[in-house]
């Protein structure tokens, strides 16, 4: 990952298309500032005041993707942006990833020629490294190949690769394993004709991984201002190489002590040509070639900008509401909370990556306008979706479920729509295999529910007040609908993942 020259963004403005040109106002001086500090808080990355052009050229595209006319507005959409997307679409903008196979090949020499044979030699057949800061895929399926070589699968090798990028865009190219012919200078003919396959017709002048080095490699989004990281491995190598000159020096110290704990007993860290620790040496060692070993003070992990105790007021952690319809997934520190009274929230969480998620629902059925994720079959599928699209593993998720109260007296015991919503939800995660950790179900008050995804805690409260009043107003005119459209809830087939 890199940011960019100046000159690489006034490159770039010269090579764009005609009409996709920006002809409205440039980027204030507070709205630089505003940039230079959102990018910084959400991904550790200093930006100078050097990268002013660059930043109004890769904001520009963003601008005309929303038909916006000033940075301000686009600002502004960013503030209001409930689900995060729009954020992502920002840090993508701003993170350029230059990479190549092979790239600072003496790196993976030393891997081949001195890492392994110490392994091999005291009989050790599993090795763990992390790319860390991916782009789009060629260091990773560079460590495969050179890992396929020296660890023949006939010896009983157990190798993985962890792969991740702060980038989906990056890493939705590395995830695919296509790459342009003209990207593969750095490969042998004989590892080319062993590991890649040609693409014909319409994919001519392509190549794509073969699945004997995909099958190496887990790909998984990842932000290093995370707390904690999704990651319980030690690693015999992390790669993390030309990414922390990004970084201010507070938080590239931060960054490193965390890669130390990160480090098996004789893990090594592989850093840039351009990238020195001259400054940190009570954390690494220099062994040569900008590779480094780990004091064995420096391994207790500290966390970059560690919270409290979760609770369900952590200040400074984002938080989104979830209304009646609303299905969303996160990974990172988030909040998410929602009011409910006969409706039924499910909280989804992968306990390994931290990637969670909330729907709010109600009925296990469709509604007159077709699939709805006010309502429970599709409501649940598309919070598992979300969950997995995010990177959280289908066989690990685990629940806690809330609401299904009976709020409202007036309710006719034939649309008894709080306890079928409680035994939908319950019914629906058994039938699925998803462990239920947690419930609050029924009773005859709303409920205030706040959920951490990237912990899995959860915590609810019984409404009164305001709070209450609102939740009764919205029952009272949701069956009113109901009773005016609908006999019975259909009965729909669970869709099994």
């Amino acid at each position: 990952m890199y940011i960019p020259t100046p000159g690489d963004a006034m490159r770039e403005i010269q090579k764009a298309e005609p009409n996709s040109m920006w002809d409205g106002p440039g980027i204030q001086d507070d709205e630089f500032e505003t940039v230079r500090r959102l990018l910084h808080d959400q991904t550790g990355i200093t930006l100078g005041t050097s990268k002013r052009d660059m930043v109004f050229s890769r904001l520009a595209k963003r601008l005309r993707y929303h038909g916006l006319s000033s940075v301000r507005e686009y600002l502004d959409l960013l503030d209001s942006d409930p689900s995060g997307t729009e954020r992502q679409e920002f840090i993508n903008a701003l993170t350029t990833n230059k990479t190549d196979f092979f790239r600072e090949a003496h790196h993976f020499d030393y891997l081949r020629d001195t890492v392994i044979p110490r392994y091999r030699a005291r009989g050790s057949r599993r090795l763990r490294i992390w790319s860390a800061g991916c782009s789009t895929g060629e260091e990773p399926y560079t460590l495969a190949m050179t890992l396929r070589e020296a660890c023949p699968a006939a010896e009983g090798w157990d190798l993985q690769i962890l792969a991740s990028d702060i980038d989906t865009a990056v890493l939705a190219t590395a995830q695919r394993g296509v790459y342009d012919t003209d990207r593969l200078a750095g490969i042998s003919t004989e590892l080319l004709h062993k590991y890649f396959l040609r693409g014909t017709g319409a994919n001519a002048g392509k190549v794509s991984v073969r699945p004997e080095l995909r099958e190496l490699i887990t790909f998984r989004q990842l932000n290093f201002m995370d707390h904690p990281w999704p990651i319980r491995a030690q690693f015999d190598a992390i790669f993390c190489r030309n990414v922390i000159i990004y970084f201010d020096r507070d938080t590239q110290r931060q960054l490193l002590t965390r890669f130390a704990a990160q480090l098996g007993a004789d893990g090594l860290l592989f850093l840039g040509h351009s990238e020195s620790l001259h400054s940190m040496a009570d954390l690494f060692t220099p062994i040569g070639g900008t590779v480094y070993r780990p004091h064995t003070t420096a391994r207790p992990a500290a966390p970059i900008s560690p919270p409290a105790s979760p609770s369900p007021s952590t200040p400074g952690m984002r938080e989104h509401t979830i209304i009646l319809g609303d299905v969303m997934a996160t990974q990172g520190p988030a909040v998410l909370k929602t009011l409910l009274g006969s409706c039924v929230s499910a909280c989804v969480v992968d306990p390994e990556t931290g990637i969670g998620g909330m729907n709010h629902f109600s009925l296990p059925g469709v509604s007159d306008e077709g699939v709805n994720a006010r309502y429970g079959a599709h409501a649940m599928e598309l919070l598992i979706t979300a969950v997995m699209k995010k990177g959280g593993d289908r066989s690990r998720l685990r629940a806690k479920v809330f609401g299904g109260a009976k709020v409202l007296d007036v309710v006719s015991e034939r649309l008894n729509v709080g306890a079928k919503n409680s035994e939908f939800v319950l019914q629906y995660l058994a039938d699925e295999g998803i462990p239920v950790d947690a419930q609050c179900l029924g009773g005859n008050r709303g409920l205030l529910v706040r959920f951490h995804p990237h912990t899995g805690q959860a915590w609810a409260r019984a409404l009164d007040g305001r709070d209450m009043t609102s939740v009764m107003r919205d029952e009272e005119k949701f069956n009113r609908d109901l009773q005016s459209r609908v006999e019975a809830p259909p009965a729909d087939a669970i869709t099994l993942f």
